[in-house]
């Protein structure tokens, strides 16, 4: 069944995902997208379903409504306010073109099913690539399942939202509800999940280009297309950086409802944006300094005194994107500062030819020329203000970019940075190549290329990723049958593989002599005794087991240890945390 295995699990979440966002969100579009953006309406319900079911969730939440009320509650409110959007604007107008809602829908669908090239290849439910912040993600989602964003829950797989992501529980609630609903695990519901926020960004970048630069068609379903290509997007959710494709989904449309002058939509976008990934909002805002400046004593005047409650029961998430904020400004404006703990996973700078979608620099050099200008070319026929804002957005990832390039682990901000700006330089590129009139057949071959090329860089990103949950891994929750309550496990397990295995034994208390150290995620305590030993099984036998293999997989065995083994012991279930405070000069403590 592999390639194939994974199909109907894969089309039942993205089926309950989509669901969800269409009842948050086919009242609040109905009600609040302008008249200019009506045209491509269907294609708004989606992504605004998405933001709104995140913050409606994150209201009950925080005020400690139980998960499962909360959900009832939420869906209820929003199909009730769908049948009063109705009642009062009417139902959504047929698309003039059939075509203009059909193509972009499609072209998103196959961008995700590439992104979900890794779960297809293992023929289960898996968390695809290699980012370890994937189990921090399906462990939160998990938890805010049981308990409130604030909690401490020992029982937990993940025992609290992690400090340095205070502000982020509004994103994973959305994955929380469609787990719920799929009857699944978080991690099982993840890479669909995913899967279908990227699919809703390219829809964003159709959007953009469509309504945004005022693109034909066909320019803007080949925008979306190279954009969903781009190496460097694809690494975003493969990998995954949940965060981060969050803050990549939202952006397009923060630009294009800033342009239209959409405020109520744009408060809702941003807000989430902000929320799931504070580093993302100077982007944006560069933006809006150009493109809501005029407007800054019409927008004074949307206050209510109604959303108060809201904004202090927004207090928590709040903090979280300020001390984020803070913490990045320190490190960036202070070119001596130490950026060791801002390396992330990334081992190394990401080659700036995968930003803009090409597969080498040479193809950079080659083409990089010839791309600027035509992206130039692009932002001075567009109205001043909206060239002058995207204009903006280019020139500030380079700055940040070429800031960070010579300093020691400085490839994070340059990763950050570019993987916003890049593609949104790719989209205009197209549009730009698009409106090509000199020869009848040149503007057609040049997108054949940027086609071409793009999916050459997919293809190399493809078969580079796989599952980091592959089946031995997600088999150790096995052992625990083997192991009575109560009773714990000593991990003689590569450090690193110490995430998963501790995520899926978090029924039993854990611990290791070699736990993984020096990094910001929670790590299981040390201690030599323990009732059980879990070994990779190319380790050999402990010296300090006893009896025989109690269980075994093909990678792991679990033994009984010796009752003679000297010393405490300091298995817990609670993991110990290693960022216990956040400081403004950009350290954790």
């Amino acid at each position: 069944m592999r390639g194939v295995g994974a199909v109907g699990e894969i089309a039942l979440t993205a089926a309950a995902t989509c669901a969800l966002f269409a009842i948050a969100g086919f009242g609040v579009t109905r009600l609040l997208l302008p008249a200019s953006l009506r045209e491509r309406e269907l294609l708004w319900v989606l992504p605004i379903g998405a933001c709104s079911l995140a913050l409606g969730l994150s209201v009950l939440g925080y005020a400690r409504v139980p998960f499962v009320v909360n959900l009832a509650l939420v869906v209820a409110g929003f199909a009730a306010l769908g049948v009063v959007a109705v009642r009062r604007a009417g139902p959504p107008a047929r698309p003039v073109l059939l075509r203009e809602v059909a193509w972009p829908l499609w072209i998103a669908v196959l961008v995700a099913c590439v992104a979900l090239v890794p779960v297809f290849r293992a023929g289960t439910p898996t968390v695809p690539g290699t980012g370890s912040d994937a189990h921090l993600a399906v462990g939160t989602a998990h938890f805010l399942q049981g308990h409130p964003p604030t909690a401490i829950a020992p029982e937990e797989p993940v025992d609290r939202v992690p400090l340095v992501w205070r502000s982020k529980p509004p994103i994973y609630y959305p994955l929380a509800a469609v787990a719920t609903v799929t009857g699944q695990e978080t991690w099982e519901a993840f890479a669909p999940f995913t899967a279908v926020l990227f699919g809703i960004a390219a829809l964003g970048f159709f959007l953009l280009a469509r309504d945004g630069l005022g693109a034909g068609l066909g320019g803007a379903a080949v925008g979306m297309a190279v954009v969903g290509l781009d190496r460097v997007a694809l690494q975003v959710i493969m990998h995954p950086y949940f965060n981060q494709l969050w803050g990549f989904a939202v952006l397009p449309f923060a630009l294009l409802l800033a342009w239209r002058q959409a405020y109520a939509l744009l408060a809702i976008v941003l807000l989430v944006g902000a929320f799931a990934y504070p580093l993302l909002l100077p982007i944006p805002l560069v933006a809006l300094a150009f493109l809501l400046w005029p407007e800054r004593g019409r927008l004074r005047g949307l206050w209510r005194w109604w959303m108060v409650p809201l904004l202090l029961l927004a207090l928590v998430p709040l903090q979280g994107v300020i001390e984020k904020m803070a913490a990045a400004v320190g490190v960036v404006v202070d070119p001596d500062s130490d950026l060791r703990s801002w390396g992330g996973d990334l081992l190394g700078f990401v080659p700036e030819h995968q930003f803009v979608g090409l597969p080498t620099t040479t193809w950079l050099l080659v083409l990089g020329l010839p791309l600027a200008v035509a992206i130039v070319w692009e932002l001075r026929r567009q109205p001043r203000a909206l060239g002058a804002a995207l204009g903006a957005i280019l020139v500030f990832g380079i700055v940040v970019a070429a800031w960070f390039r010579p300093r020691d682990f400085g490839w994070y901000f340059h990763f950050k940075a570019l993987a916003f700006v890049g593609p949104l330089a790719l989209l205009i590129a197209t549009v730009a190549i698009s409106r090509l009139r000199a020869r009848r057949w040149l503007a057609p071959a040049l997108l054949a290329v940027l086609v071409a090329v793009g999916i050459e860089g997919a293809r190399d990103e493809t078969v580079m990723t796989f599952d980091q949950t592959p089946a031995w891994i997600i088999g150790v929750r096995d052992a625990a049958d083997h192991v009575p309550p109560g009773d714990s496990i000593r991990f003689d397990v590569d450090p690193p593989r110490q995430l998963w295995t501790g995520y899926f034994l978090a029924s039993r208390p854990v611990c290791s002599q070699r736990p993984l150290l020096g990094t910001s995620y929670p790590h299981v305590p040390v201690s030599r005794k323990a009732d059980f030993i879990l070994r990779e099984r190319a380790w050999g036998r402990p010296p300090d087991a006893t009896g025989g293999v109690l269980w075994q997989n093909v990678h792991f065995a679990l033994y009984r240890m010796q009752a003679s083994v000297p010393g405490p012991e300091n298995c817990s279930r609670e993991m110990v945390q290693t960022i216990n405070g956040i400081a403004i000069t950009g350290r954790s403590r």
